[in-house]
């Protein structure tokens, strides 16, 4: 069931409901540019190879010659605006900004956003949609700008995605600079979490993303692997784990014999990071 639609030789505009589940992806492709705002439903896009389960007001760019599909999972009912357009519409001045999000490995975004409604861009279909009320005379005019707009939105969209990016890989920078300083001393997430104004959650998932491990395990790692270096220029193992920063030999000893597979005892071989 269409709800409202617009549709002209350079831009169509639908707002849609179905309610039928599909037995499988109706990949295509074609020559212009689509923007799927799903509002609704349980369905899942296939993208080049890549699955997508949209979340409810989620947004879902679609470049040119893009391989494509949707799958209706079920008969509740798949709401969806879905915007058509050829890239000749906008301004050719504007178009290589505009359209750049569309590219799915020059966006920090990638192509598919959620929590598009935080962005107020159901307002911005809206406004699209509402120009088809407006006079032959200026209907053109009247698209053309409003879907500028729209465009336009998705890039602060992908900028801002491109900034928290940023800003989370400079904090994993900052804590990682924090911890080899201070890897001798006492640490708790506690005290990561209160000096880097982060969750300790958050930190941790962010740290794990980056580097591969937990912040626990890689200040073990450090310890064990200074610790080593110590014992090979000729320190005991007890000086070289308390010089380390072990508060005691029994927790340096499991700490060495789960990071290295053997007692600090026995013949020293290189350590990594797992």
């Amino acid at each position: 069931m269409q709800l409202a639609g617009i549709h002209t030789d350079s831009l169509i505009l639908h707002h849609t409901v179905t309610g039928q589940p599909t037995a499988q992806y109706a990949l295509h492709c074609h020559n212009f540019y689509e923007v799927f705002y799903f509002v609704a439903g349980e369905v899942s896009y296939l993208v080049e190879g890549t699955k997508y389960v949209p979340k409810p007001h989620s947004l879902l760019l679609i470049a040119p010659h893009v391989f494509h599909g949707v799958k209706i999972e079920s008969a509740i009912p798949y709401e969806r605006i879905s915007l058509h357009f050829v890239p000749e519409f906008l301004p050719p001045e504007n178009q290589s900004v505009l359209l750049s999000p569309f590219q799915a490995e020059q966006s920090p975004a990638g192509i598919y956003y959620e929590d598009a409604a935080d962005s107020g861009m159901y307002a911005y279909f809206k406004q699209l949609m509402d120009a088809r009320h407006a006079g032959e005379a200026i209907r053109d005019l009247s698209l053309r700008v409003r879907l500028e707009a729209l465009l336009s939105q998705i890039l602060m969209m992908s900028y801002s995605s491109q900034g928290a990016a940023d800003c989370s890989v400079q904090s994993v920078s900052r804590i990682i600079s924090y911890l080899n300083k201070h890897i001798t001393e006492p640490i708790t997430l506690d005290e990561l979490s209160s000096r880097f104004y982060i969750s300790k959650h958050h930190l941790n998932k962010l740290f794990r993303k980056a580097t591969g491990t937990t912040v626990g395990n890689y200040v073990i790692h450090k310890r064990v692997v200074m610790a080593q270096n110590l014992m090979l220029q000729g320190q005991s193992a007890s000086s070289a784990a308390a010089a380390a920063g072990f508060r005691d030999y029994s927790s340096f000893f499991r700490s060495y014999k789960k990071v290295a597979g053997h007692a600090p005892s026995e013949k020293q071989s290189p350590i990594r990071l797992q």
